[in-house]
């Protein structure tokens, strides 16, 4: 991503000054000069300058500089990366627990940002954008073209000022322009919390931004009072986020003193032991953690230690395997470093990287108590989800749904309607099989093979692109109650959405309730 610095010329003099200091400081000079840190980024200053100076071409320092840290980083793990300072802005917010915006959840798409989600609450909800819609300009400036972070920052701004968008209807294929007052918006960690028809407390938690905690101990200051039988904490594709609201969100369910989680780093300076500061607000009540191969970081140090702590039971998929901790470091100009430091482990002395991240920035993640899969990430799901014509199908025909069993929307009458639905939309799937076979109908066309061998190789293609759509069929069971949930959420809203389909039909939610209830 280009830099949005100034040229960073300015720089590249004040090392060559600091080196001639240092080289004029007499014994001390020689010291310094003598440490091969020191030797090897004035080798890289060095080539810098004669680049600039004698190329038979005008260089930029940025140019020269910009590739040489993208190299330099791509010897270290993933989660180690250069952050501009447009970049610490957005981080800034996440650390706040809100940001300044329109209240819209967005990808990218070719002719701007595509909306999958409007908070109800946001300027984007209340001025009547819905999902689906294309933001094609902001103040005028076209988004075609613009990476997710560059449109985004253009939406982003300070509470009360406004922005001007240009929005496509894909429904209509019409545009309106919009002049939104950007509101600041608190961060979203628990869209629903609340008790099963026979009294056990479900809790959804998104993430561990800042205000997590405080979320979490108003739902507890709310819902305990109906003395729930048990505990149910979903953190299923929870991706992490800060460290201080893993720990504080662990200790809820703790008494005080109880150990988390440990780090241990290179230098003794990043070995670290947190305890709960405790009491457990709960008293012991039964409780389970679902997670699964998203739920990573923050989201593994609440579920590990409360797993080792024989606090509660795992349910669901091996977790991601990220026990690395990340620090970061900010330079005068506005740009840092974020860093891999440490790594965690818990009680019994489990960590879940290797000690090379650098070759093993994944670990094993952390194993389940009680295994169950649910079987929602095969192809053709992952195909769909990454556009929205489920979403799209759900509007066209949300009444008709609503009016819906999950079991009626398997049968095969709705099939035929969203088999129908997704060639009208042109939605392209194709298994590997498939992608195979056209791959040796090219090689055949080349080679011109025999007519009955490329006749046999067409009777593949054909067989298997119908096999592609039997796949989609065989996922209806995944697809009807996803359709249920999202006509809902249109309807009645978030709340609802879960309260009557996402709790009580989800089979990995019910398998997981079940096992608090044998607890009980």
């Amino acid at each position: 991503m280009p830099s949005t610095l100034p040229d960073r010329s300015a720089f590249v003099l004040s090392m060559i000054l600091l080196v001639i200091l240092v080289v004029t400081a007499g014994g001390m000079g020689v010291f310094v000069a003598s440490d091969p840190r020191i030797i090897e980024a004035i080798y890289l200053i060095r080539a810098a300058l004669e680049v600039k100076e004698e190329y038979i071409s005008e260089v930029r320092a940025e140019e020269l500089v910009v590739p040489a840290r993208r190299e330099m980083f791509s010897l270290l793990d993933r989660y180690s990366y250069y952050i501009e300072a447009n970049s610490f802005s957005r981080m800034q917010e996440e650390l706040s627990g809100s940001y300044g915006g329109i209240g819209i959840m967005v990808v990218r798409h070719p002719l701007g940002l595509q909306i999958m989600s409007v908070r109800e609450d946001g300027p984007a909800g209340k001025a009547g954008m819905v999902s689906g819609d294309i933001i094609i300009a902001a103040d005028s400036v076209s988004l075609a073209g613009l990476s997710v972070n560059e449109s985004s920052n253009l939406l982003r701004g300070e509470e009360g000022t406004t922005v001007s968008v240009t929005v496509l209807h894909t429904a209509t294929q019409d545009t309106t322009e919009y002049v939104l007052t950007r509101a600041m918006l608190p961060l979203i960690h628990i869209p629903y919390a609340g008790l099963t028809a026979d009294s056990i407390l479900y809790i959804r938690l998104l993430d561990f931004e800042a205000g997590t905690t405080l979320q979490l101990q108003a739902v507890f200051d709310s819902l305990l009072a109906a003395h729930p039988r048990g505990i149910l904490l979903d953190l299923r594709g929870n991706p992490g986020g800060l460290f201080q609201e893993a720990w504080h969100v662990a200790s809820l369910f703790l008494p005080e003193g109880t150990f988390i989680v440990g780090t241990r780093g290179r230098s003794r300076w990043k070995n670290e032991r947190h305890t709960a500061v405790g009491p457990d607000v709960t008293n012991g009540l039964p409780m389970a953690i679902l997670v699964d191969n998203g739920s990573a970081s923050s989201a593994e140090i609440v579920a590990g230690a409360l797993q080792q702590a024989g606090r509660a039971v795992l349910v669901g998929d091996t977790t991601f395997g990220k026990g690395l901790v990340q620090g970061f470091i900010q330079f005068p100009d506005g740009d840092g470093l974020r860093l891999t430091i440490s790594r965690y482990y818990f009680g019994n002395g489990l960590f879940l990287n290797a000690f090379d991240s650098t070759l093993h920035d994944t670990g094993h993640g952390l194993p389940p108590d009680y295994y169950y899969v649910y079987p929602k990430r095969n192809d053709v799901i992952r195909e769909l989800e990454k556009t929205l014509i489920l979403y799209h199908f759900a509007d066209a025909y949300r009444d008709e749904i609503l009016a819906s069993t999950p079991e009626q929307l398997q049968s095969s009458h709705w099939i035929k309607r969203l088999v129908a639905f997704l060639k009208e939309q042109d939605f392209q799937y194709e298994s590997l099989i498939t992608s195979q076979v056209e791959e040796m109908i090219r090689r055949a066309k080349q080679d011109i093979c025999d007519e009955k061998t490329f006749s046999y190789i067409q009777h593949l293609l054909t067989v298997s692109k119908q096999q592609d759509w039997t796949d989609i069929r065989q996922a209806m069971d995944y697809i009807s109650l996803k359709l249920l949930q999202i006509a809902t959420e249109r309807r009645y809203g978030t709340y609802r959405a879960y309260k009557d389909v996402v709790v009580p039909l989800r089979p990995d939610i019910q398998f997981a309730l079940e096992i608090i209830r044998k607890q009980t």
